[in-house]
């Protein structure tokens, strides 16, 4: 059973194919994946979309929520960091920093007053 697994696991990472060069929107197929709580493969998804867009800010604030879903401390932390410049001055910040506070609330990224 664990091979079979395994080979499967193979067999779909072979046959990959970026979502634009199908046609899609990554953020929106990722959204989907997290909606059915498929969430490493709206994580590979949105990696894989960044690495071809590294400023793409729907994508990172995507990724974002997915690091969360997975309890991703590091992860999310290192993403908020560099979307914070971008966005925090939006009450969306807000709700990231509270979601950074429930993974991390010793991080100091997560306390500064956010003015809205």
């Amino acid at each position: 059973m664990v091979i079979y697994f395994t080979a499967r696991r193979g067999w779909k990472a072979a046959r990959y194919v970026k979502p634009r060069e199908r046609g899609i929107d990554p953020v929106g197929e990722a959204e989907v994946f997290l909606a059915y709580g498929r969430i490493d493969d709206a994580v590979r998804v949105l990696k894989d979309a960044l690495h071809d867009e590294p400023d793409n800010l729907d994508a990172q604030l995507t990724l974002l929520r997915a690091y969360s879903h997975q309890r991703n401390v590091q992860a999310y932390s290192g993403l908020a960091a560099k979307v914070c410049p971008r966005i925090e001055d939006r009450k969306l910040w807000h709700t990231i920093q509270q979601t950074g506070r429930e993974l991390d609330p010793a991080n100091p990224l997560y306390q500064q007053q956010v003015h809205v």
